[in-house]
Parts: C-alpha cells; structure tokens; sequence
C-alpha cells in the first residue's frame, strides 16, 4: 500500500477535571488534583474525511519550571500552544503525515518560543496533533501503530532529520511484532507511604496506597524512585526504601529520577557517592539501571559531562525533560548522555527516531543497548492518553515502563461510566473489575497490551466531548472543587 496523502482539518477539545486518590508529589510540586485534555482531529486522508483522538494530563510544574508561572498559568499556556499547533495544522497543505509532522514541528517550535513559552511546550502541543493524525491514518488504512511503520504508512525518511540514519529501516530496530506484555515500574514519590506506618491518612479505598502494598498485592519487580535533591533527606529516603526491600525479600530493578534538581553533575555524584559506599545502601545501588535527568534542563546539554563526576555515579544518564526538540538526544549523545525517555506528550516520530538513534550508535559503540530508550509516565490516565502511549511502548519494543496514573488515580473513576464499561469490554486483557470500580488489570507486575494492537493509536473508546468541558468555559479552581466533580 502507498503512503497516503492527508490533510489536517478542525480540532474540537474537551477537558476532564481528575482528582488524585493520594497527592504525588514530583519535584518542586504536589498535585492532587489535574485536568485532562481530550482532542478530536478530522482528518482528510486520500479524500476521504476520518477522526483522529488524542489525550494528555496538561502537567503543571512539568512542561514549565519557571517560579514566576503558576499552574494555573501552565494549564494555559498548554492549552494555548494546542490552539496555536490546532490552526497551524489547518493552514498546512496536504502531504503524507511525517511531511505534516515536520511542518508543524518547526512552525509550532518558533510560535512556542515566540510566544514566551520553551520547545518541550511546544512538544507537547505538535504531539497532540500527531497522535490524532497517526490514528486517524491507522484507522483509514485498518493498521495498528506497528504495522504502520512496517508499511511505510506514515511515510518516515528518517535520514532526512538525522543522515547518519540515511538507509536504516525501523524493521531493522524495531521488535518484529508489538510486546504483549510490558512489566510496570512502579513510580515511588517524595511523599509516597513505604509501608502503613507512613500513612498518616489511609485512603482506604480498597486499592494499594504503601510501596509495600504494592510489592506484595501487585508483584512490581520495577521501581522509579524519585529523589529531591536534598543529599541528607534523599539519603534517609533511600536507606528507608532499601530497608523495606532487604526484610520484605523484594528483589528488583531501580531507577532513579532526579526530577531537574541540581545544576552541577557534582552534587548529584555526592548523593550517588554516598549510595554507593554505604553498606545499607550497597544491594539498592547494585539493582540501578539508570538515571533520568538530574540536572536542570538549562543546564543539561550546556557542554560535556564530566567524566568524573560519571564515574562516581556509575550508571548511565538520560535525557527526559531536556528532550524538548527533535534533533536534543543527538546532542546529548555527544555531550555523554546514554539514553532518552519515551513519552508520547514529546512525541511519537519523535521516539520512533531516537529508537533508531539508540541502535546505531550502540552499534558504532560495539555494545548492545550502549545507548537506550526508556519508557517513563506523565500520569497517562485511561483510556485515550495510556492507550497511545502503551501501544508506542509496546511497538517500541521497550520491555518496563513507568506507569503512575493507576496509583495516583482511583482506576478509571475519572470517566463517565459508559467509557469506563467500554473500555472493559474492548480490553478485558487491561482491566478488570473490582466491585463497582473498574481498573487496571496488573498480575505478577505486569501490564497485558495484546489487546492494543488495533487499527490507529489504540483509541477503541471515543470520548464523548458533549461531555467534557469545553476549553473556553474552564477554569483553574475547579481543581479546588472535588465535592462537586
């Protein structure tokens, strides 16, 4: 089949306010509560008109750092940069969808700077976009996100944005066949209970609140710990952790989130130093896979990582809110930099390329996996925004992945409760029912995705928009009003 040619039509958004189970505190802010974007994109594929859906938390305090912003602020700017990447894709002529992505890519880029905002927003509204096409393509052509790329359904010429990857094909890099199961790491925050003498406040909900709750009922074997950037309090939380792990015979996988707390690699290298060479901390050390993004975004691809300062921290780095332009894990590969996160808020091409990044040069280093991609969560809530990113996941071939939102959020309670029935009935690998709550469906640590290899980005349940909250009609404080969701 021939790639097909598209035109990007009008938009129609809806928002759903989300109220966290627990507050998750992640760097320099606790949410707990979020709302979430729903998006519809008709499109024009060969002639024929189909609809194409994203959906996305719009993340305060992730996107934009800035003090001087307030998440009210940054739920504004989100929702303003999609506007802006909405009537930039109207105007942009008809083209097969990595041309369009590529348009939208810059021009949404330059709008976002223009406009005082920073190139990982600008990420954020181009994804949105994106995704929407690529199912809405997947959809007209009856193909999964994985056959697409085998296909040539998106019509990707990788070589054109990186030419050292001039005449390397994704089936070269990419799994044959999309992983139908993915292993669930297991997001550990700065305020999270470890066991049920932290919990000051039970939910009592019902499902797992403590680290420990979820190691025992859930059978996690992948931890994301989250440190603050505070060496003594980050040291504390560690030994309490690793204390947990070596009486409760829990043996896992770790990695480390830095969440853009220091500026200098030589700070994080002291806490990384003292994990090292503590007996109580010796089997955590031993069990980190990597680390994600300890230094701040404005100084993270500033110039060449010192070579002692990783020596001392002994595993390898990644790049993830640095990764806020096409081409910035090509960079970071040069500055010393190992890995790139996933995330489908960045983008899909975009991850679909860095994969291919990651394997070249793992092959000019002569190690396998040398350079890597992971897969790390920004709270995706069902069933749109987790679909996508798991069915990316999944083709991606990337075998554990951060998974927040099932934690934070009380199963698919956010959604009216014939999406919620849908979803069960189209995924009954994913979820499960639970007296009268639905949610996912999580056995021996693990994640069944078999169910979403399905034409488009896995979007079997079409929100109803009728539903949501139109952009123009909210507001910031009804975040603030819970009893009345």
């Amino acid at each position: 089949m021939t790639t097909p040619r598209v035109r990007l039509g009008e938009t129609r958004l809806g928002i759903d306010n989300a109220f966290a189970r627990m507050p998750f505190r992640f760097g320099v802010i606790t949410m707990e509560a979020a709302a979430s974007l729903s998006l519809e994109l008709d499109v024009i594929i060969d002639g024929r008109k189909f609809v194409g859906r994203a959906s996305d938390l719009l993340a305060y305090k992730w996107f934009d750092k800035r003090p001087e912003k307030t998440p009210a602020d940054n739920v504004a700017d989100l929702l303003w940069v999609v506007e802006v990447a909405s009537s930039l894709a109207r105007d942009l002529p008809e083209g097969t969808p990595f041309e369009l992505w590529r348009q939208l890519d810059a021009a949404v880029d330059r709008a976002a700077v223009d406009g005082g905002f920073n190139r990982l927003g600008a990420s954020f509204g181009v994804s949105m976009i994106e995704r929407a096409m690529i199912d809405a393509v997947g959809k007209a052509r009856g193909m999964s996100f994985r056959r697409m790329l085998s296909a040539d359904t998106l019509g990707l010429r990788p070589g054109e944005v990186f030419p050292e990857l001039e005449g390397i094909g994704v089936d070269e890099v990419l799994p044959a066949s999309p992983l139908s199961r993915l292993d669930l790491r297991h997001t550990v925050g700065l305020v999270d209970p470890l066991t049920s003498h932290d919990s000051l406040d039970p939910v009592g909900d019902g499902l797992p609140e403590t680290l420990e709750d979820y190691l025992r009922h859930d059978g996690v074997r992948y931890l994301k710990i989250k440190v603050g950037g505070d060496l003594t309090a980050d040291q504390e939380r560690l030994e309490a952790i690793a204390g947990l792990l070596s009486v409760g015979g829990f043996r896992v996988s770790v990695t480390l989130d830095g969440n853009e707390q220091y500026r200098r690699l030589e700070d994080f290298a002291a806490l990384m130093e003292a994990v090292r060479t503590r007996p109580s901390l010796a089997d955590l050390y031993g069990s980190i896979l990597f680390v994600e993004q300890p230094l701040e975004r404005s100084v993270a691809l500033s110039g060449t990582l010192d070579r002692a300062a990783l020596d001392t921290i002994g595993r390898p780095l990644l790049i993830d809110e640095a990764d806020g332009w096409t081409s910035a894990f090509r960079e970071a590969i040069d500055l010393g930099y190992r890995g790139v996160s996933h995330k489908n808020c960045k983008g899909v091409i975009r991850s679909v390329l860095n994969a291919m990044l990651a394997a070249r040069h793992s092959r000019i280093a002569g190690e396998p996996g040398a350079y890597f991609q992971s897969a790390e969560d920004l709270t995706c809530l069902p069933v749109v925004s987790l679909h996508a990113d798991l069915a990316v996941v999944a083709a991606l071939g990337i075998t554990h992945v951060e998974r927040n939102g099932h934690h934070y959020f009380r199963g698919l309670d956010h959604l009216p409760a014939q999406e919620a029935e849908a979803a069960l009935a189209a995924h009954p690998d994913l979820y499960e029912r639970a007296g009268e709550r639905i949610q996912l469906a999580i056995r021996d640590g693990a994640l069944s995705v078999a169910s979403l290899d399905t034409p488009g980005l896995a979007s079997t349940v079409q929100p109803d928009l009728a539903r949501r909250v139109a952009p123009k009609d909210w507001s910031f404080a009804m975040l603030n009003d819970k009893k009345n969701a």
